[in-house]
Parts: C-alpha cells; structure tokens; sequence
C-alpha cells in the first residue's frame, strides 16, 4: 500500500495502492543457523505474532456497526469491534518491535476519534494539513459545538485518507502510518511514526469514517494527551529499524529509517553511516534531517531521520547504524511473514585417525 502522508505538529495520511511490498530480492527459505540463539526465539517470536494479526479488509459494507448520520441530530457511527482491535493489536505488535509496551485502548477515546473521523467525513475534508484541528473548516449546524471542539483535539493525532475503491485492512493503514514514506510536509518528515512508537504514550483511541458524498476514507489515531508527553519516558532511544531484529518487509526503497531520543538534544546534523555486518560493506546515510523538537508532542526532544544509501538490505544479514558521535546501534533483517525454520545439525562420529566431514551451506 503507498500512501502520501502529512504532518503538522504530529501527523496525517493518503492511502493511494492496497499493497507492500519491499523493493530488495530476498531468499525465502531461512534457517536458524543465520541467526544467534537469542535472536531465532525473538524473530519465532515475531513471527507467532505477526501470523495471529487480522487481515480482514474493511469496506463502507463491513466497517460500522452503526453508519454515521451526516444530518441533525449528527451521528458519527459505531465501528466494528475487531477494526479497533486490529487497529491497536497492529500498533502493540510494531511497539514491541521497538522494546516499547502496549498502549491502552478504551470507550472514552475510541468515542473522541470515531467523533473526528466522523466530523471529517461530515465535511468533506481534503486531504492536507489543515485536516489537522480542521482549520479552515467551518462547522455544519448539525454538529454541536461540543462535538466539533472534541473532533478538533481527537484530529491533532493521525489522519489517513483512503482514495480506493477496495478498502484497506486495519494493519494497512497502521503500517503506512508507521512507513511514513511519502509525507505531505516533507521527504524523512516521521511524526507519524513518532506518534506510534512514542516512548511517554500510554493509550490511543481508534475512529474510522467514509466522507458524506466524497467516498474518502477517514481514519484518526487519538493518541496526543497531555499528560502523557510530561510522563518520564520507557526508554530513552527509540530506532527504526528496530534494535535487535528488524522485519525485512517494512523497508521499502522509500521508507526513512529514524533514531529518536526521548532525553537528548542535537544542535546539528551528523554523518550517519550503516554497515552491513555480514558482508563487511559500508555505506553512508543520505537525506539526512535533524527535526529537533519537533515530535515533542510524541515525546521526543529530538529526532533524526535518513535513507540507507546505496546499499542493499538483504535478509538474515546483520546491520550497524553509526550517528557520528552521538549513538550506535545494530540490528538483524528476518521476514515476517514467514516461518523460520529450525537448523539441523548432523553428528559425525570420527573413526580413530580419519574423519569424513560434511559441510552445509545455508542461505
């Protein structure tokens, strides 16, 4: 799926294709042997639950239990259940991937995002920045002043705009808003993906609406609360890709990768250069941005963005990414949608002198 996204203060989203699909060749068959020990249980582990993930595709037929009523008294519908719970259970699964916890998801939230995508829907909104807080927008008589004052904090957080005739699936969206790789406010801009992998979040609500006659599709991430950008953060670096083990399919040629810290900040913007470990191959980061402060909303004091360079990704191969003077990391590719496979080892029994050794390759 290819989405255009856009951001002011934290975040926004155009869904224009249905599928992803990473640019790199990869061999799909995979064995332990490629991975240390502690890694093959956390990408088993990954992998167990990326399997488990929803994959229904949800339409204007199948997303409401109740449809939203564009007239008075003003109504923004009722979602499906199992499109809010994908919805979170895809945030939770890419937050681990992070190091990060769960974030809470209930009624109170869920209403106040069902409140702005309804309200986007009832409008009509365009797909630009100003969907944001619903600048510009002025407000239908049917919606109460309450409502529209809800809808204008709820729209603050993400925003994804579905231009497609099929439908998306929950994770779909999620995971462009994660990618972030063709946002509207500009090349390596990630508020986005700051907002679902924030280190000071604790919950997040859901809404999803179709506009009133425009066929869009509008979809909110309520997750920008006061209270949780004073929270201490859970950790004090956050990176994608992740530390430890990386999916290989969110790597798209397009998707900036992206160091954020929760405690530090950069006055400048360093040389990043990224390693592939395996093939002792060194390359340095291009459309490198320093967004200082600019995700404080999603808890970062400062963040760092940057695209691989020339050099290739390959699965099962290990990386080390290199911030000049300011912070190190690695991290090993495994395809998540695939099951690893475990190595088998062969015992040889040597004769007394001689031995006859059988050596395997594995890819």
């Amino acid at each position: 799926m290819k989405i255009k996204k856009a951001l002011i203060a934290i975040t926004t989203s155009v869904l224009l294709a249905t599928s992803i699909a990473p640019t790199f060749s990869v061999n799909q068959s995979v064995q332990a042997a490629n991975y240390s020990k502690s890694e093959a249980a956390q990408v088993r582990k990954f992998q167990t639950e990326y399997k488990q993930l929803n994959q229904q595709t949800y339409n204007q037929n199948n997303l409401y239990v109740k449809a939203p009523n564009f007239a008075d008294p003003f109504d923004p519908g009722q979602l499906d259940a199992d499109y809010i719970q994908t919805s979170m259970d895809y945030v939770n699964y890419y937050r681990a991937l992070a190091g990060l916890p769960n974030e809470a998801n209930n009624k109170t939230i869920n209403d106040d995002a069902q409140i702005g995508a309804g309200v986007l829907a009832a409008v009509n909104a365009k797909t630009s920045l100003r969907a944001h807080g619903l600048l510009g927008y002025k407000k239908p008589k049917y919606i109460s002043n309450k409502d529209w004052n809800t809808a204008e904090s709820a729209t603050l957080g993400n925003i994804n705009f579905l231009e497609s005739d099929d439908g998306a699936t929950a994770g779909e969206i999620v995971t462009d808003l994660l990618q972030d790789d063709n946002n509207i406010a500009g090349i390596g801009d990630t508020g986005h993906r700051a907002l679902l992998l924030s280190a000071r979040a604790t919950r997040m609500g859901i809404g999803a609406a179709y506009g009133r006659s425009n066929g869009k599709f509008y979809s909110v991430q309520n997750g920008v609360f006061a209270d949780d950008i004073l929270r201490k953060p859970v950790k004090n670096t956050v990176t994608f890709p992740s530390n430890g083990v990386s999916p290989y399919e969110l790597l798209d040629s397009d998707t900036p990768w992206s160091v954020y810290f929760a405690n530090q900040k950069i006055n400048r913007t360093p040389k990043v250069y990224i390693t592939d470990m395996t093939t002792n191959k060194k390359a340095q980061a291009t459309r490198v941005h320093n967004f200082g402060s600019d995700y404080y909303g999603d808890g970062y004091s400062a963040a760092l963005t940057f695209m691989p360079g020339k050099l290739k990704l390959v699965n099962t191969h290990k990386y080390k990414v290199q911030i000049k003077g300011i912070y190190t990391y690695t991290f090993r590719l495994f395809r998540q949608n695939s099951t690893l496979k475990t190595s088998k080892k062969k015992v040889v029994k040597h004769a007394k002198k001689t031995a006859n050794k059988k050596h395997s390759n594995h890819k």
